[in-house]
């Protein structure tokens, strides 16, 4: 970390969320942790069994719902995939509004600058019965010249995307200057 709380990027990684930050979201993580719930075997394809997931605890609210009112995301893409272990994936991607998250964070250092892009994705696994869970989360920014820092977040980001506040934290929204 620099003097100023952000990490210090090195290649293509950055380090995730500080220790701190997500032991303050804890209890939040304990009732996310089951983002959706089981669907009911509707026979749709995963992405819709996905869209159509509840948000835990259920809030009346679908995760297609919540995904598509979030202010802070644009070109969404929706994808469906098998991976190496014959589960069936769906991920989401879209692009992050680096402006209006960066708006609501402290003043910066000289030695870093807003990225120019941030993409937040979310993967989801759909299982035999219908079940879908989340299983993972990712931040991805990137410079105007092409570095790019990825960072992998908790479920604490489903959670912001649910109560409609930012889900990237501001230290993923700026990149080293120097890149």
């Amino acid at each position: 970390m620099n003097r100023d709380g952000f990490p210090v990027c090195r290649g293509a990684r950055c380090a995730g969320l500080p220790r701190a930050v997500s032991a303050k979201f804890r209890p939040v993580l304990v009732a996310v942790l089951a983002l959706v719930a089981a669907c009911g075997g509707n026979g749709d394809d995963p992405a819709s069994l996905v869209r159509a997931a509840r948000i835990i605890p259920d809030s009346g609210i679908s995760v297609g719902q919540a995904l598509a009112a979030y202010a802070y995301f644009s070109n969404p893409v929706w994808e469906t995939y098998v991976n190496e272990q014959k589960q069936t994936m769906v991920r989401f991607a879209a692009e992050y509004d680096v402006a209006r998250g960066a708006a609501q964070c402290p003043a910066v250092g000289a030695e870093v600058r807003p990225a120019a892009r941030v993409f937040v994705t979310l993967v989801f696994v759909v299982q035999g019965d219908g079940a879908v869970a989340l299983v993972e989360t990712d931040i991805e920014a990137y410079s105007a010249t092409g570095y790019s820092a990825k960072y992998l977040t908790d479920q604490t980001t489903a959670a912001r995307i649910a109560a409609g506040t930012p889900c990237v934290a501001c230290m993923a929204l700026f990149l080293p200057a120097s890149l």
